[in-house]
Order: structure tokens, then C-alpha cells, then sequence
């Protein structure tokens, strides 16, 4: 019996080798529910982190996705529904998200950069500079929903949803 046991601890590391954070079908779904995608520009899931770029069919979110202009709305449909988008003219989503850090619950802030921090291993040299450059772009999108467990940048410029999301195994 006992020697039985490093085959299963073999076969179990094995299945969990091949698990990735996000599968790219259902993360296009859930995504759609929330933004017009295109194309799949790049997409790398693995067991910590999942990076996706999207082509951007509209610079809009739908109405499944509570949109706020400032960060204390988008702080306040964050903590009733799970799930925020914000955008402010003339801000950045990284601005934005050092504003909500510093309010009394930066809930919204906090899911937002560990999620952005924690992703680098699945982001190619481009999609990071891709990404920083949305970051710092203003006027874009930023949202998180806790049910996808990940942060989105709508940069309307280069007509991209970056999708990010890390997890500190």
C-alpha cells in the first residue's frame, strides 16, 4: 500500500501542474458580459497569475458593470455589488487607483493593485508595455469584479481590455 502513495503524490502534482487560474473561453465570457471584445490579441494562464489582451470592439462598458466617475461611487457600488468600473476624465486608472488606496475603505484600490502587482509572470515584454502605457492613460477604464477575481483596463486609445490577475501561492 505504501508504495502506492508517491505514484498518487505524483499523479495529484501532476493535475495540479496543468491548472491554470483562468481558462481563455470562460474568461472571454465573463469579460463579454461586461465589454464588446474583438479579438484575442494574447492570452498566458497559469497556476498564479492570468494575463489577457483583448481587442476592444467599443470603448464602452455595459451595464452589467456599474460605471462611476469618481472613486468614492466606485468605491460604494464595489462594496454593495462586487464589481466596479471607474472612469474620470483626465485621470489615469493608476491615479485613480492611489486615490481610492487612501480613502477610509480602499477595498476597490487594494483588489485592483494586488491583482496588477501579482501578474508579471504571465505578461510578455509588450503586454507590459502595453499595459503600463494603459495604466497611465487618462480617461481610461479601470474595473475589478471579485467573481473573475481579476482587474480591467479599457484603454481607449489603442482599443485593448487588458485583463490582469495574480495569486500568491
Amino acid at each position: 500500500m505504501l508504495r502506492h502513495i508517491p505514484l498518487a503524490a505524483a499523479a495529484g502534482l501532476t493535475l495540479l501542474a496543468g491548472c491554470n487560474l483562468h481558462g481563455e473561453a470562460d474568461l472571454r465570457a465573463s469579460l463579454g458580459q461586461y465589454f464588446t471584445l474583438g479579438d484575442t490579441l494574447s492570452f498566458e494562464s497559469k497556476m498564479t497569475c492570468t494575463a489577457a489582451v483583448f481587442r476592444a470592439a467599443l470603448n464602452d462598458v455595459k451595464p452589467e458593470m456599474p460605471l462611476a466617475t469618481t472613486s468614492a461611487d466606485a468605491q460604494e457600488l464595489f462594496r454593495a455589488t462586487g464589481k466596479a468600473a471607474l472612469r474620470a476624465d483626465g485621470q489615469t486608472p493608476h491615479d485613480l487607483t492611489d486615490e481610492m488606496l487612501t480613502t477610509e475603505d480602499g477595498a476597490f484600490g487594494r483588489q485592483a493593485l494586488a491583482a496588477a502587482a501579482l501578474v508579471g509572470k504571465c505578461l510578455s515584454e509588450a503586454d507590459s508595455q502595453d499595459f503600463r502605457r494603459a495604466l497611465t492613460r487618462p480617461g481610461a477604464t479601470i474595473a475589478y469584479d471579485t467573481g473573475v477575481g481579476g482587474v480591467m483596463i479599457l484603454d481607449p486609445v489603442e482599443r485593448k481590455l487588458f485583463f490582469a490577475a495574480g495569486d500568491p501561492l
